[in-house]
């Protein structure tokens, strides 16, 4: 059993002799329904410790979804895990170690880490990409050695098998269909998109250009898949946008798979639920930015009752050429980004305004924007235990729960942006709250001015290493929060790798 030493890396604290420097130079844009069980969605699926009843923890551990066609989206977490010592913070003096049962998953580009485990906080992510029966379990380990496992069962289905007949839609500029499944609805020679229905799987076919045909918008609809037909380069399409227009209250897009398609754009901004972007390229990547103007402005009877984009997952995709603003925008409960390269926007690489249960993994950021950060997270107060499915309520809540790990910063190359990863409030005169982050296991391939600047509560980093010097600032523009909103902040904190789960 592992009772590992303290992880050390190089880290100087830089509090006051930048700050005038950073606050001068720093900028920053301003700019639920319940689930039904029978569609894989059940947020209070969680199981705990079966392994190791005696143990000094007790290790929950829950899945976003827990069935329904590949490829299968899946957010896993271990908050609410417990330990005999009350005074013990579990979510980040606890280590954890994912495995997903998915071997043949491979490994990340940019971390070259296996992509069927996680070590370290206690929320990771996972896409299970083939049909089959898996079993996820996660071992927490105190640094001690006391540990405990916890496990569920996903269970993927063939989509060919879901979509069956004319549910699987085959969409072609020409008379070529080749490669389309058996009994499909062969839709050729078109100039237009057809009618999206809920239930169906749209398969555009490989090497064909359907910008002409205008954006795909679904909206209202449910267990649909977007993707590709054959094994040649990706569809070319003008955006991909789901949920846009007015905010929907009663119905809203949900359980929905946009694959291997090259689009400009991909808008999520309104109410949504399990949506998912595999792979392809896009110029930017938004997600619940016409909610946060409807409730702002009140501008809609109902802004009270619109809730946030919800379980929202961006994997292996692309998003590189030059763009005015951020590459990605986010507000949402239940965000992953993993194995996605963002580069060169004016601004930031990702800027998640507002997030609740996080995971940022294995990404590739660089080349941000002159005063800007390759991540910049705070939130619009400090409002907690609200009901943060409630966009108003998040406007005023703090983000939390956050992990980010294993990404990549910078390229090597001197960086336009001198700041690299944000967690604080965007100015001194601004009440953002950000609690419970976990920065780990981050490589800074880029020598940046400050590699880390953290500003709220319980904020924590461990593991992650420089080009050169490892530089973390701390309270920087905390001033108008709570004073028991700045700090306390555990820096160079102990790593805790546990073995793998039995």
């Amino acid at each position: 059993m592992i009772n590992p030493p303290n992880y050390n890396t190089m880290n100087k604290l830089l509090k006051w002799p930048i700050v005038i420097c950073l606050i001068l130079l720093t900028a920053c844009s301003s700019d639920d329904k319940p689930q039904d069980p029978d569609n894989g969605n059940d947020p209070d699926t969680e199981n705990p410790d079966t392994e190791n009843p005696e143990s000094k923890i007790k290790t929950v551990l829950k899945a976003s979804r827990i069935s329904g066609p590949a490829p299968l989206a899946v957010q896993f977490s271990t908050l609410g895990t417990s330990h005999e010592n009350n005074e013990l913070d579990t979510f980040r003096e606890l280590g954890y170690h994912f495995t997903f049962g998915d071997p043949a998953s491979g490994v990340w580009k940019f971390s070259n880490k296996s992509k069927n485990s996680q070590i370290g906080g206690p929320i990771a992510s996972h896409v299970f990409e083939s049909s089959g029966v898996y079993l996820v379990k996660v071992r927490a380990q105190d640094s001690d050695g006391n540990f405990s496992d916890a496990s569920i069962e996903i269970s993927v289905t063939d989509p060919d098998n879901v979509y069956t007949a004319e549910n699987t839609v085959i969409i072609s500029k020409t008379s070529n269909v080749s490669g389309a499944p058996n009994g499909a609805l062969e839709l050729t020679n078109q100039s237009k998109w057809p009618q999206w229905e809920s239930g169906k799987r749209y398969l555009l076919m490989s090497g064909q250009d359907f910008t002409s045909f205008g954006p795909i918008n679904l909206k209202k609809v449910q267990d649909v898949q977007v993707g590709k037909n054959g094994t040649g380069s990706n569809p070319i399409v003008d955006e991909i946008n789901i949920e846009r227009g007015r905010p929907s209250t009663t119905n809203w897009a949900s359980r929905v798979v946009v694959s291997d398609l090259n689009s400009k754009a991909i808008n999520i901004p309104n109410t949504s639920e399990d949506i998912y972007i595999i792979r392809g390229t896009n110029t930017s990547f938004y997600v619940g930015n016409t909610i946060e103007h409807y409730v702002k402005s009140g501008s809609a009877n109902e802004s009270d009752s619109m809730r946030f984009p919800k379980n929202i997952f961006m994997y292996e995709a692309t998003n590189t050429s030059p763009t005015t603003g951020f590459n990605s925008y986010v507000l949402s409960k239940g965000f992953s980004m993993m194995g996605t390269e963002l580069a060169n926007p004016s601004q930031h690489n990702i800027r998640p305004k507002y997030t609740v249960n996080t995971f940022i993994g294995h990404n590739y950021f660089y080349n941000a924007g002159p005063t800007h950060h390759n991540i910049k997270l705070h939130s619009d107060g400090v409002i907690l235990n609200e009901d943060e499915t409630l966009a108003k309520n998040g406007l005023e809540g703090a983000s939390r729960w956050i992990v980010v790990a294993n990404n990549t910063f910078g390229d090597g190359t001197v960086q336009k942006n001198p700041w690299s990863v944000t967690f604080d409030p965007q100015n001194s005169s601004s009440a953002e709250g950000v609690h419970d982050v976990i920065v780990e296991n981050n490589i800074f391939k880029s020598d940046f001015l400050v590699e880390t600047i953290l500003g709220g509560r319980n904020l924590t980093e461990r593991g992650n290493s420089s080009s050169g010097e490892y530089k973390t600032v701390t309270g920087q523009n905390v001033n108008s929060l709570p004073e028991t909103w700045d700090g306390p902040y555990y820096l160079d904190a102990q790593l805790i790798l546990p073995d793998a789960p039995n």
